[in-house]
């Protein structure tokens, strides 16, 4: 499978996570690109990258016509889902942590509740406050879900 996999940083865990997951994926015989969008695409914040994330994700899938999307973050998904849904047959995210912020944690639920069961979440807390998002473990169950 080709999977592109979008995340926020490299400088945090999820980056760390991020670059085992893509070389595990590697591992199985799969194509995968990775982006940052901090570092590689040089959007900072959500409101910085809505219209510009989602360009460069439409463009990048047409020239290479990915069989998975996979993001890394609510503020990664959300510009795929708002104001409409684009690439949802093949978009997932993976959310690892409950946001500490209060507005951070509204942005979280609305884009965890539009993902459904294309939401892979890292915790108990998380599964419990989204009922049909998907245990993850290591962040490959994607795979399972896309057969």
């Amino acid at each position: 499978m080709k999977i592109l996999v979008v995340y926020r940083t490299e400088k945090d865990f999820v980056g760390k996570f991020v670059k085992n997951i893509a070389e595990s994926l590697k591992k199985q015989g799969h194509e995968v690109d990775l982006v940052s969008r901090n570092e590689d695409l040089n959007f900072e914040t959500l409101s910085s990258s809505m219209e510009g994330l989602k360009g460069f994700i439409l463009k990048i899938n047409e020239k290479e016509n990915y069989d998975i999307i996979y993001t890394q973050d609510w503020s990664i998904a959300m510009p795929l889902l708002i104001p409409s849904k684009v690439l949802f047959e093949k978009h997932y995210c993976l959310f690892h942590d409950i946001e500490p912020s209060s507005k951070s944690k509204i942005f979280q639920k609305i884009v965890g509740n539009m993902l459904g069961n294309k939401l892979l979440v890292k915790t108990k807390e998380l599964k419990e406050k989204f009922p049909k998002a998907i245990p993850s473990k290591n962040g490959l169950e994607v795979l399972d879900l896309k057969k």
